[in-house]
């Protein structure tokens, strides 16, 4: 098989009964340009299909309860074109009751800051997590770039203007 549009990783994985280590194959995988900030750390999928990768704080940080704080990963990404970088919070830091304080972030393809994050502390005690702690995930996603055309009608439809609870319980 060649390995142009895949990417083998040998990572232990055990098999159901516990007898052979499995070897996994991303299919099409794109590769995407990561600059970091010294101590950085690399996004890393944590499982063999993982769609999340991790990202990390690039320093301790303190969360004072309900106070939305700017946390640095000190990761730079270079999207291919028609993607789009989500950043969801992991559920591990979830449990600690802290959010991206805009529920999702996105990172355009044409961005090449540092990517931050942008969190609430949503409980009523102070946070910390040290340097280097896993907070939240980036998902690449496929996008579709539209050019708006302003029109007087639209196609009708089944549901036409139904909106909020239109389509049942």
């Amino acid at each position: 098989m060649s390995t142009d549009n895949y990417y083998v990783e040998s990572n232990t994985f055990m098999n159901p009964v516990g007898v052979s280590a499995v070897t996994y194959v991303h299919q099409n995988y794109n590769a995407v340009k990561v600059k970091l900030e010294p101590n950085a750390k690399l996004p890393m999928f944590q499982t063999a299909w993982s769609v999340g990768a991790d990202l990390a704080c690039l320093d301790a940080v303190t969360l004072e309860p309900h106070i939305p704080t700017l946390v640095d990963t000190g990761v730079s990404v270079e999207l291919p074109l028609s993607t789009a970088g989500l950043i969801f919070i992991r559920s591990s830091t979830a449990l600690n009751g802290v959010v991206l304080s805009n529920g999702v972030g996105v990172v355009d393809p044409d961005y090449r800051g540092t990517i931050k994050l942008m969190l609430t502390n949503n409980s009523e005690t102070v946070k910390s997590f040290t340097k280097g702690t896993r907070l939240a995930q980036l998902i690449l996603t496929p996008t579709i770039c539209a050019r708006f055309v302003e029109v007087t009608d639209l196609n009708t439809t089944d549901r036409n203007t139904g909106g909020f609870g239109s389509t049942g319980a």
